[in-house]
C-alpha cells in the first residue's frame, strides 16, 4: 500500500474504534458487518473475494482475499464443523465461516476494532468449549455403549481383517464391537472415502464410523 492508500486506513482503524460493539463476557467486540462497511467506506474499489478451500459432509474451510488495485493486502482462513451442536452450524456452516473468514483478513488488514475476534467468532468459540465439554462426558457414555464386556481385559478384533484389506493397507482397524463393526485408527476423517467404500457409515452424534454386523456379506 502507498502513503495514500495507509492514511485511509488509519482513517478507518480510527472510525472503528468508535463504531458500535457488542458485549461479551465483559469485552467489545465488532461484528463483521461493521467492519465491512467502514471499510468499503474508504476502499469502495477494493475487492473481498472468498474461496471455499475444503468443503464435505463433516467441515468447511474458507479462505478470503483482501485486494486493492489488483494486488492482495490481506488474508484469512476460517474453518467450521457441520453440526457440531452450534445451531448456526447445523443449517449454515458455509455462510458463518465465510462471514469468519472475511473477519479474519479484515483484521489481519488492522480493522479488527479492540479485539481481535469478531463478534460471531467469540460466540462460536465459546459455544464450541461448551460443546466439547459435553461430547467429552457424552464420549465417555457411549464408549460404554460401544464397547463390549471385555474378555481377558482386551477388546477382541474383528476376526475377519482379511475382509477390510484396504482399511488395514490405510493403518486402520476394524473391531468387533458385538452388533457393530467400528473402524479405529489414526486419520478416520482425511481417510474417509476409503472407510466409506468399504461400507461403513459416519454417525454423527456418537463420532465413529459404524457397520452394522448383518451388512457385512
Amino acid at each position: 500500500m502507498n502513503d495514500s492508500q495507509n492514511e485511509l486506513l488509519q482513517k478507518a482503524i480510527s472510525e472503528l474504534k468508535n463504531s458500535p460493539t457488542v458485549d461479551i463476557k465483559g469485552k467489545s467486540y465488532t461484528q463483521v458487518s461493521t467492519r465491512i462497511n467502514v471499510f468499503r467506506k474508504y476502499f469502495p474499489t477494493a475487492s473481498i473475494e472468498t474461496l471455499i478451500t475444503y468443503n464435505d459432509d463433516i467441515r468447511v474451510i474458507i479462505q478470503t482475499k483482501i485486494s486493492l488495485n489488483d494486488k492482495v493486502i490481506a488474508t484469512g482462513y476460517a474453518e467450521e464443523v457441520r453440526g457440531d451442536g452450534n445451531y448456526i452450524n447445523q443449517t449454515s456452516a458455509v455462510e458463518n465461516c465465510e462471514t469468519s473468514s472475511i473477519g479474519r483478513a479484515l483484521s489481519n488488514l488492522g480493522l479488527g476494532g479492540s479485539e481481535y475476534a469478531s463478534a460471531n467468532e467469540l460466540e462460536n468459540a465459546l459455544s464450541q468449549q461448551e460443546q466439547i465439554k459435553q461430547k467429552n462426558n457424552q464420549r465417555t457414555t457411549n464408549q460404554q455403549t460401544y464397547q463390549p464386556q471385555r474378555q481377558a481385559n482386551q477388546r477382541q478384533q474383528y476376526q475377519h481383517q482379511n475382509d477390510f484389506t484396504n482399511l488395514i493397507n490405510a493403518g486402520l482397524q476394524v473391531i468387533d464391537n458385538r452388533d457393530v463393526l467400528i473402524v479405529s485408527g489414526d486419520g478416520i476423517f482425511e481417510k474417509k472415502s476409503i472407510i466409506k467404500n468399504a461400507g461403513f457409515r459416519w454417525d454423527g452424534q456418537n463420532r465413529v464410523w459404524y457397520m452394522q454386523k448383518r451388512e457385512v456379506a
